[in-house]
């Protein structure tokens, strides 16, 4: 298997692109991994939003009990 390049400076130009290619290649990873990371986050939230309103309607019942 022959490297398409010779060197590393050779790899980083690619012929004069390699800002374009480089560039390209890091928005596309950080969008890839706001696309896992995001609903992770939102997923995390959804969960303790919802432990929120489970307390809050657990304190409701137990305090109407208390009057009856």
């Amino acid at each position: 298997m022959k490297f398409q390049f010779d060197s590393f400076q050779q790899m980083m130009e690619m012929a004069g692109h390699g800002p374009y290619v480089w560039t390209a290649v890091l928005v596309s990873l950080l969008v890839m991994g706001w696309l896992l990371v995001r609903p992770l986050q939102l997923h995390r939230a959804n969960l303790k939003s919802i432990a929120r309103q489970l307390r809050r309607e657990q304190r409701r019942r137990g305090a109407g009990e208390e009057k009856q």
